[in-house]
Formats: structure tokens, C-alpha cells, sequence
């Protein structure tokens, strides 16, 4: 059977931020923020954020330790500071990385044991504090996901913990909050919510449901992205961004991802590429592979991304969703080598061995074995 599952409430709109205080009080009168340790601050988002907490009464403990992406390290942190200040909520402030950070302490901070534990495979046993997620992002949909992303700083490893007891109780989703998003991290995000959405849309687990949402995403986010990054005061579209992001992210949370995804988390971790860049730079390489195991999928993303297929057959029209991505990405300045980030061939092993355990990896359209991860990489180098 199909199942589609995310019991996220959802608050979308302009100025949504003001209600944080409100939402946060549903669920006691002390809670930790989780936020980076410079952008929030310097946004004056923090601010704003517990001056809604204050007047809403609700006390909150600032643990703004985030940095990069995030790691288990800074989650035991989180936990550690969650369990003596006793809060009773978790909100995470900021773009995956905190919001992962926030989503990992609050589901774990109740749980006997250490985040370690359960990145090394240990059950969820209950349910975490309760958790709320505002991104000030548009791109990585984790305010919709069950599973928090988190590397392991010992050996430099990304892995997922999922439960689904880890998705946020409120989604609250201000698209002023990312009005002050650089066009490098605008770039970097949207690529991120463009793959998710065309890796959800032909995942194996696809369903009518993640069709639907995922397609809308589509054409939403590559109707808009040149514009926020071209235009980062363009507050509509920043919110169509933020729309589009979040229909992605809630059709990932049940159709999973693909090959792009399994091959950039560790590519990411051990070269130091933003999440959102190297899943843009694998994007049309991956696609490419795919094509003749999801043409009709991919004649159909060339229709959402604007081309006109009339007249075309099928395996013509999906090769131009593959250009119409490529050029995409290329007016948002998405590197297209993995070269330009010092990757050589002699490290594909090491990242082979690490991408083929990955779900994604596995629900990608066309089967990926040790030899296809491969090519793709080298086509990609």
C-alpha cells in the first residue's frame, strides 16, 4: 500500500513569525531556541523571535552552538543543556543545520543515553519534547521530515535518525525571515529544493500524493528561483520559494530521494560543500543516468520547467528536462565540477562505500550499484 504521512501543522504567511510566543505557550513556559551563532543574531530574527516568546510567557534559553552542518557533537551539547535547564520545548531557528540540530535534541533529550547511541543505530524507544521548526531558509524542507542529518565528527560520516515521533509539531513558515538570504545561499538552497522535489517526483516510493505535491514544487521553485536570487528583495518570490520548498519537503518525508542525495552526503562532509551546492552540481549528471528509466517522469519536469515539448517524443522530451535543469542551475552560478572542490578520482572508493548504504541512494529510479555511482562521478568530475 501507498502511505502518505506528515502531521506537521502547518502556519504559513507574511509576518507568521510574530505568532512563535503563542504556538510555543501550547506546550509549557520554558523552552530552548536553537539557532547558529552569528546569522540569527545579525539578522535580528532572534530578537524577534523571543520578543514573541517573552510577551507570550514563555522563558527561553538561547543555545546558539550551531555551526556548519550539524553534528552529533553539537547535539549532545543541546541535549545535555535541554535535560538541566528542564525545558519542556525545542524550536529550531534557522536553516537545516538548526533545525536538524533542534529536531535531534528534541527527540532525543528525554531518551536515556546519548545521541551517539542512536546515530549508531539504537532504537527510538519514546517520544522527544515536543518541537517546533522555523526556517529561515528555502531548501532543505527538514521543518516537514522526520529525520535529522547529522555527522559524525569522529570520522567525518553523515547519517540520518528518523522517527516518526521527530517531526515537528508546528511548521511555521515567515517568508520575510529569509528576505535576508545572500544570493549564494539562495542558490545553494533552492538547488537543494529543486532536487529534492525531481528526486520525490521519480523516487520508487513515489505515490499520487508526493506526484502531486513534488510536480507543483517543480515548476514552482524553477519559476522562481532566478528571481530571489537575482532580486533577494523580491518577497513574492521568496514566498513562492518557501511554498515550493516546503511541497518538496513534504513529498520527500514519504517518497524518499534518490542517487543525487545518497552521493552528497558524503561528498559534502569530507570536502566541505554546502548541502544545497553539491546536490545542484550532481543533479543533471544523476538525471542524465536516469533517463531511460524515467523518461515519462522527465518529459513531464521539462513541461513544469517551462519548455514547450509539444511534438516531441518522449525520450526527446526528457532529455530537455536535463537541459532545462543545467541551464537552471547554471544562472544561479551552481558549480558543475566536482573538481573545482579538490575531488579526485582516486577518493571515489572511499565515496562509493559510503553512498551505496543509503536509502536514498537505493530509491533512486534506475538501480545504482558500486559500477553506476561510478560513472556518475566521473561524468561529474
Amino acid at each position: 500500500m501507498d502511505q502518505f504521512y506528515v502531521p506537521t501543522e502547518i502556519q504559513l504567511g507574511r509576518g507568521a513569525l510574530a505568532s512563535l510566543g503563542a504556538l510555543a505557550a501550547r506546550y509549557g513556559t520554558r523552552a530552548m531556541l536553537v539557532c547558529g551563532a552569528g546569522f540569527a543574531r545579525r539578522s535580528g530574527l532572534l530578537e524577534r523571535a523571543l520578543d514573541s516568546l517573552q510577551h507570550a510567557g514563555v522563558a527561553a534559553t538561547v543555545f546558539d552552538e550551531v555551526r556548519g552542518e550539524a553534528n552529533l557533537g553539537t547535539v549532545e551539547a543541546g541535549i545535555e543543556a535541554a535535560r538541566r535547564m528542564g525545558v519542556e520545548a525545542v524550536i529550531g531557528l534557522g536553516g537545516g543545520s538548526a533545525i536538524d540540530t533542534a529536531k535531534a535534541v528534541a527527540g532525543a533529550a528525554p531518551l536515556p543515553g546519548s545521541i551517539w547511541e542512536y546515530h549508531g543505530g539504537r532504537a527510538i524507544e519514546a517520544a522527544g519534547l515536543p518541537f517546533i521548526a522555523v526556517p529561515t531558509t528555502s531548501g532543505t524542507g527538514a521543518e516537514v521530515t522526520k529525520n535529522a542529518v547529522l555527522i559524525d565528527p569522529r570520522n567525518d560520516v553523515k547519517y540520518s535518525i528518523r522517527d516518526d515521533r521527530w517531526f515537528a509539531r508546528v511548521a511555521l513558515l515567515d517568508p520575510e525571515t529569509t528576505l535576508s538570504m545572500s544570493p549564494e545561499v539562495t542558490a545553494g538552497t533552492g538547488s537543494d529544493a529543486l532536487c529534492q522535489a525531481i528526486e520525490s517526483y521519480t523516487s520508487i516510493g513515489a505515490n499520487a500524493v508526493t506526484d502531486a505535491l513534488a510536480y507543483r514544487a517543480i515548476e514552482v521553485i524553477g519559476a522562481n528561483l532566478t528571481t530571489a536570487y537575482s532580486r533577494p528583495d523580491d518577497l513574492a518570490a521568496r514566498e513562492a520559494m518557501m511554498v515550493g520548498s516546503l511541497m518538496a519537503g513534504m513529498a520527500m518525508a514519504s517518497a524518499r530521494l534518490g542517487g543525487v542525495h545518497g552521493m552528497a552526503h558524503p561528498l559534502g562532509s569530507h570536502y566541505d560543500i554546502p548541502h544545497g551546492v553539491v546536490c545542484g552540481l550532481l543533479l543533471p549528471y544523476t538525471m542524465a543516468y536516469n533517463l531511460e528509466y524515467a523518461a515519462t517522469k522527465y518529459a513531464r519536469i521539462a513541461a513544469a520547467l517551462g519548455g514547450d515539448t509539444r511534438g516531441m517524443d518522449e525520450e526527446k522530451a526528457a532529455g530537455a528536462a536535463v537541459d532545462a535543469v543545467r541551464d537552471l542551475l547554471r544562472r544561479v552560478n551552481i558549480p558543475e565540477h566536482l573538481s573545482a572542490y579538490g575531488v579526485k578520482e582516486e577518493a571515489f572508493d572511499g565515496i562509493i562505500e559510503e553512498s551505496l548504504p543509503s536509502g536514498s541512494l537505493k530509491h533512486n529510479p534506475r538501480p545504482l550499484g558500486a559500477e553506476d555511482v561510478r560513472r556518475i562521478l566521473e561524468a561529474a568530475l
